[in-house]
């Protein structure tokens, strides 16, 4: 129904039945914004009509850092918050930089092994206290340290990663900006998400706690573990079982590097179709050799690429580490 139509014409009316009309047109109005609402959901939102819901709700920043990401601010006892970042591939529970862990311990980290961006490599520390809200967390044992940056500092001074977003029930709601821990626990899907027009696919956890879903590429004609994350870009993908099977262009002005010293080449994809749970999707992607990246084997590899920060945030999509269920918008 167009506007044209709701207008009430009330000249040569009288005064009750132009009141009347008024009303009938109010509610008319009304109830085609109610129905635009419905369809469309309010502006800049894809949050589904219920959440998902826990003990504790922690807002998320979203930071330019490699990529988009998320960082909580969280409280290490340091009389002043501290910018954690989300970090849904990591294996830790908690790491810091060196600058938070000499607050931490009142002195500089000892130097146990050469690792991450700064000459300061990698330490362990306790960490006495780490809260997020109401729920606070004490003695954390061998906590890693090490730096982002070769002059140490960023926009994220430290990352939570899957063993935390695990053990404490979190879920990642990329269409609230939001951190939810305590989630309750459930065997099926949340059918008050679903019922919002969300699509859902079931995820594990390998033996070193990394989480991935089975996703189809028609280019390979197979099925690959993929890492539901919550950094870096749309879509990152191991290169050498795409090498020849899906157009890409070498990166010649780049190159990634990690904190094991390594520098492997990169290379970018305008489009690479795949499925998950039989829904048809396609992004652009970037290649990179995981093996090379990781320092290890190819042999040891659990996971063939990262469905990374801007899908999930593209398809309003919900993490939920308590009962490793991926939602998705198509």
């Amino acid at each position: 129904m167009g506007y044209g139509a709701l207008v009430d014409r009330t000249r040569n009316t009288s005064p009750s039945i132009a009141f009347g009309r008024r009303a009938t047109r109010r509610c008319a109005v009304a109830l085609a914004v109610a129905s635009l609402v419905a369809c469309f959901g309010t502006s800049g939102s894809a949050a589904p009509d219920d959440g998902i819901h826990g003990a504790v709700t922690i807002p998320l920043t979203k930071i330019v850092f490699s990529g988009n990401r998320y960082v909580a601010e969280a409280d290490l006892g340091l009389g002043k918050p501290v910018p954690l970042m989300i970090h849904g591939n990591a294996g830790m529970f908690l790491m810091v930089t060196h600058e938070i862990g000499e607050q931490v311990t009142g002195g500089p980290v000892p130097k146990l092994e050469d690792y991450g961006y700064s000459a300061k490599g990698k330490g362990r520390i306790r960490v006495p206290r780490l809260r997020f809200g109401e729920r606070r967390l004490s003695d954390l044992r061998d906590v890693p340290v090490f730096d982002y940056l070769a002059d140490g500092g960023g926009p994220a001074q430290g990352m939570i990663g899957v063993p935390f977003l695990t053990g404490e029930r979190a879920a990642i709601d990329f269409s609230r900006d939001v951190m939810v821990l305590g989630v309750k626990r459930s065997s099926s899907p949340d059918r008050k998400i679903l019922k919002s027009g969300y699509h859902f696919v079931a995820f594990k956890l390998d033996a070193k706690g990394k989480a991935t879903i089975p996703v189809f590429f028609p280019a390979l004609g197979r099925t690959l573990s993929i890492t539901p994350s919550t950094v870096s870009n749309a879509l990152t993908l191991h290169r050498p079982p795409f090498a020849g099977a899906v157009p890409m262009t070498r990166d010649t002005k780049d190159s990634d590097h990690s904190p094991s010293g390594t520098h492997p080449e990169l290379f970018h994809a305008d489009l690479v179709a795949f499925e998950i749970a039989g829904v048809k999707l396609g992004s652009p992607a970037s290649f990179e050799d995981f093996a090379e990246y990781a320092n290890t084997p190819e042999s040891e590899l659990s996971s063939f690429g990262l469905l990374g920060f801007d899908w999930m945030k593209e398809h309003a999509a919900i993490i939920d580490y308590a009962n490793r269920f991926l939602y998705f918008r198509p």
